[in-house]
C-alpha cells in the first residue's frame, strides 16, 4: 500500500501507507526541505484536503487510515495566521498551476474560505466584545403605577 506524493520541480515520493502519520508528515517535511516546526497536508488530485494537520494523535494513527492507496497527492504548506484557524494554504509542488490548474483555483479558494472565516470570527468576538451603546429603553407605566397615581390625585 502506497501513494506517489509531488511536491517542488516536479518531484514525486512514494510513500508507504503502513506508517504512522507523524512518520510520514516529518519523512515529507525532510525532503521537500520544510522546517520541522512547519504546518503541511496533503491535497489530493479531486483538490481535497486531507487533513493530516488536524489528526489529533498523529503519533498511534496509521496514514493509511486517512489516505487511499495508490493516489498522488499534491504536498501543502499551511500559513496560519495569528488564530489558531488556517489562513492559507501554499502549494509545494512549483507551478501547481501549470500541472493541475483546477487545484490551483482550489487552493485559492480554500485560502479565502479560511481567511473569511478568521474575519467572521474576529468580528463576532469583537461584536461580543463591545458594550451594548445604545439608548437606554424608557419606562413604560403599569396598570399597578397607573393605580398608584390615581390615589395620589394626579392625572394619568
Amino acid at each position: 500500500m502506497f501513494i506517489t506524493v509531488r511536491y517542488g520541480a516536479n518531484c514525486r515520493e512514494m510513500v508507504n501507507l503502513q506508517c504512522r502519520v507523524l512518520i510520514l508528515t516529518a519523512h515529507m517535511k525532510s525532503k521537500c526541505q520544510c522546517r520541522p516546526e512547519d504546518c503541511i497536508d496533503l491535497l489530493d488530485e479531486t483538490g481535497t484536503l486531507m487533513n493530516l494537520s488536524k489528526v489529533e494523535n498523529p503519533a498511534s494513527e496509521f496514514a493509511s487510515k486517512y489516505l487511499r492507496e495508490r493516489e498522488r497527492y499534491i504536498l501543502i504548506r499551511i500559513v496560519r495566521g495569528e488564530s489558531s484557524e488556517a489562513t492559507c494554504y501554499e502549494s509545494l509542488l512549483e507551478n501547481l498551476g501549470k500541472h493541475h490548474p483546477d487545484l490551483a483555483d482550489r487552493l485559492q479558494k480554500l485560502s479565502a474560505n479560511a481567511q473569511m472565516r478568521d474575519q467572521w470570527r474576529r468580528g463576532s468576538l469583537q461584536r461580543r466584545a463591545q458594550p451594548l451603546t445604545s439608548t437606554p429603553a424608557r419606562l413604560r407605566p403599569t396598570s399597578q403605577s397607573k393605580k398608584s397615581s390615581e390615589f395620589k390625585g394626579t392625572p394619568r
